[in-house]
């Protein structure tokens, strides 16, 4: 049953009696002439200081913000990836990130259905030695095209500590994973290994468990050039630590 239902109509005189034996429990009545609304309003026993020891714990951990963007070479613009944008000539796929500490910054694309590669883009990882160390993935060596129409995909973006057990293993298969040689049986090994990695340091392999979420609801594109793409605006925040790591994934919506 949804809240919506006691929200205060127009005009409504609204008095809140909290109950003094059961304080998740707040009892609502709205009175209008003869007629009077009345509610029960029931929440979790989550108690006002489990949310501040729960924020002041958070607050302290080192965090990091990505935003994933689509830059439109032919538009001249760049916009904040969303599940509903679809790939078009000349765009290609890019993610901006800055953390509060140093961290390991590791970015990869796969198909939803098996979980290979998506186009044959190589995985990317990045070593952030100074805090606000602001960088952009793929590289310019590197381009991450986005033209085509292919099955439904899921990027993952993952912020380790440079001190984990997975931060090497990550580098060392990335690199590996670069070269061009390394296809068919051998790729789809180091992605299964890829996976086997990710799935490690985020602590699970559900994808649904990391959907990121911007801090905004409308992305609006900027011409790049005299006025850069200010992506801070639309990046999601993930905190991570020395025990754990932060993982965002950002899917794309089914073919239509």
């Amino acid at each position: 049953m949804g809240l919506d239902q006691y929200r205060k109509p127009k005009n409504f005189d609204v008095l809140w009696l909290p109950m003094k034996r059961k304080p998740h429990r707040l009892w609502a009545f709205a009175m209008t002439g003869s007629e009077i609304f009345f509610a029960v309003v029931c929440f979790g026993r989550v108690e006002l200081g489990d949310l501040a020891a729960v924020s002041e714990a958070d607050s302290s951990r080192p965090y990091a913000k990505v935003c994933l963007a689509v830059l439109d070479q032919n538009e001249g613009s760049e916009v904040a990836f969303t599940p509903e944008l679809e790939p078009g000539p000349g765009k290609s796929i890019v993610a901006h990130a800055v953390a509060s500490a140093p961290c390991v910054l590791f970015v990869a694309a796969f198909y939803q259905g098996n979980g290979q590669l998506a186009n044959d883009w190589r995985p990317q990882f990045k070593e952030l030695n100074e805090e606000w160390d602001e960088v952009t993935l793929p590289g310019k060596k590197t381009t991450w095209r986005w033209e085509e129409k292919v099955e439904p995909l899921d990027f993952y973006i993952l912020f380790l500590s440079p001190s984990s057990v997975f931060a090497r293993e990550l580098k060392d298969l990335a690199g590996a994973m670069q070269d061009a040689n390394s296809t068919g049986g051998i790729l789809k090994l180091q992605t299964n290994k890829l996976h086997e990695l990710i799935s490690g340091a985020a602590g699970d392999s559900d994808p649904s468990k990391h959907r990121a979420t911007a801090t905004v609801t409308e992305i609006h594109g900027v011409t790049r050039g005299q006025k850069e793409f200010p992506w801070r605006s639309f990046a999601s925040k993930v905190y991570f630590d020395d025990q754990n790591s932060g993982l965002l994934v950002f899917p794309t919506n089914q073919l239509r």
